[in-house]
């Protein structure tokens, strides 16, 4: 086997595979993988799509997929074939955090409420301490928490004093009963993923404003995990009979458009293993696209490859004729060709899962500018065994290809033309295949440039979008004094002192504040 022609081979399989196993790694872990917890596939999820939220109001259009505290209490305990039916929070809650008695700023993490049978409902246990129970759930409970692993491993370096001491989360003490295993990163995939979590039955204590008892105000997801051998449609159909009766008995409460709206109300359930998707529904279209672009580069290496393995076959051609002039079988020297496109397609393939593994960590760390390190991603950039088969399969498939195409070229070998030296006339023979080749080759590389050309153009129109002012020399800041421990009665103060201490900064020309209106636990 030729060296030059070895390598060159191996690192242009190396490219085609490792690109689409990269996009199939991340099509894998976003758009087919569930999560990490017992039996997946016992979990229905509320709603068919995310949609959040509702803070006003006892109707909601197309389905309900959100509920308020109430209803979620209401269909817990009314509706029959679910082990457990455990309640979260859809919005991402950022946290001021402080380990009590330290001399640290608070630093901000994320963080979820969840409901006490959380834990217990996806059947995941603690991989330092205890998770969440029932029993912390209630209102007259002390404050508890669980820490993410990421947070424990990389910030507090798996220290296990960390488990059972106090943190001040929001200014407000909390005992840290656990650590969440490797690998759990919650209820969906979201960026950033929860390092807190804590029961329901607290937002009162860390937020005075929020008000548990509202039944018009909807922001909890839930999943459910049924009992063996329910129907789900039975249970789909039972809830909506509950729904139906917990609006009558909010009629009072209800506008005249939640009345007029009332025989509409309906909801669903939808398989639950994947948990709450609205990352996948965001990402699934784009995945696709970069799927498709990624297939079309493996085709351009395909015929790459066929050329190279069509010219090595002619340069093969004069080493062949003599064994069949001797009537060597046409198996013995087939052999040989097919022998070596199956080893560079191997060899092609494991340097593309190398490729693969360090493009799909570059393409996570942009996705997730946020992090400093992977572990705290919600995505494995470690190639799982779907991805590792379905690089074997690629490998396989195009060393078959070429071995095919490699062995035809060598049955059709005219021992009296190849050994009278009619090499002009192999040439011949074989410039129609390569030429085919060529234009498939080009004409696939066009496709893939005018769509690579389009997609920087839209993007490059996004990034300099004419916002109607000039954008140079502005500054945009965002506080959040929560996290400081402020309560809603000291904000106007500080905004004040805020606005005078920033106006009097030598060299500002201007200056512009403006308060968005907190979302619940955001």
């Amino acid at each position: 086997m030729a060296p030059a022609f070895a390598i060159a081979t191996i690192l242009t399989l190396a490219l085609g595979i490792g690109a689409t196993t990269s996009i199939f790694t991340l099509v894998d872990a976003i758009l087919l993988k569930s999560l990490p917890v017992e039996n997946p596939s016992e979990l229905l999820r509320l709603g068919r799509e995310s949609h959040c939220c509702y803070f006003d109001g006892f109707s909601q259009k197309g389905e309900w997929s959100i509920v308020s505290y109430d209803l979620y209490r209401y269909l817990r305990d009314h509706t029959r074939g679910f082990v457990e039916l455990a309640a979260f929070q859809d919005l991402t809650l950022i946290l001021g955090v402080r380990r009590a008695g330290g001399l640290d700023n608070a630093q901000s993490y994320p963080g979820e409420f969840v409901s006490g049978n959380y834990f217990q409902m996806f059947g995941v246990e603690g991989y330092a301490g205890r998770m969440l129970t029932p029993g912390d759930d209630q209102p007259s409970s002390p404050p508890a928490a669980v820490m993410s692993y990421r947070l424990w491993h990389e910030r507090y370096g798996s220290d296990p004093s960390v488990v059972s001491a106090v943190f001040n989360l929001d200014d407000k003490p909390f005992t840290i009963v656990g650590i969440a295993p490797p690998g759990f990163f919650g209820d969906s995939l979201r960026n950033p993923s929860p390092d807190f979590f804590l029961p329901l039955n607290t937002e009162p204590y860390v937020d005075v404003e929020a008000d548990l008892k509202l039944p018009f105000q909807h922001w909890l997801e839930l999943i459910g995990r049924i009992e063996p051998g329910r129907n789900p449609a039975a249970i789909e159909a039972e809830m909506r009979v509950n729904l139906k009766q917990w609006l009558l008995a909010h009629w009072n409460q209800m506008s005249a458009n939640d009345r007029a709206r009332f025989p509409e109300q309906t909801l669903y359930l939808s398989p639950g293993g994947a948990g709450i998707t609205s990352m996948r529904e965001r990402y699934e279209r784009w995945l696709r696209i970069l799927m498709l672009a990624s297939g079309f580069v493996l085709l351009v290496v395909c015929a790459n490859i066929a050329n190279l393995m069509l010219v090595r076959g002619l340069e093969r051609r004069r080493q062949i004729s003599p064994s069949m002039a001797l009537g060597a079988p046409v198996s013995r020297v087939v052999k040989g060709p097919l022998l070596e496109c199956i080893l560079l397609s191997l060899a092609g393939g494991a340097a593309g899962l190398a490729v693969a593994f360090l493009a799909t960590r570059l393409i996570v760390r942009l996705a997730f500018p946020s992090l400093a390190g992977l572990a705290g991603v919600p995505i494995s950039v470690l190639p799982s065994l779907p991805v590792l088969l379905f690089a074997l399969i690629a490998s396989l498939t195009t060393g078959v290809a070429f071995a095919v195409a490699a062995a035809w070229m060598a049955a059709r070998v005219d021992p009296i033309e190849s050994l009278r030296g009619s090499g002009r006339s192999t040439t011949r023979a074989g410039s129609l295949s390569r030429k085919t080749l060529i234009v498939f080759q080009t004409a696939l590389s066009l496709v893939l440039l005018t769509a690579a050309g389009l997609l920087t153009a839209a993007f490059h129109r996004l990034e300099n979008q004419d916002f109607g002012f000039d954008l140079d020399r502005r500054i945009v800041a965002t506080i959040n004094p929560r996290l400081a421990g402020y309560r809603p009665d000291q904000l106007s103060m500080l905004y004040r002192h805020i606005r005078d201490s920033i106006t009097n900064i030598p060299g500002l020309l201007g200056f512009v504040a403006s308060m968005i209106p907190a979302l619940r636990a955001s």
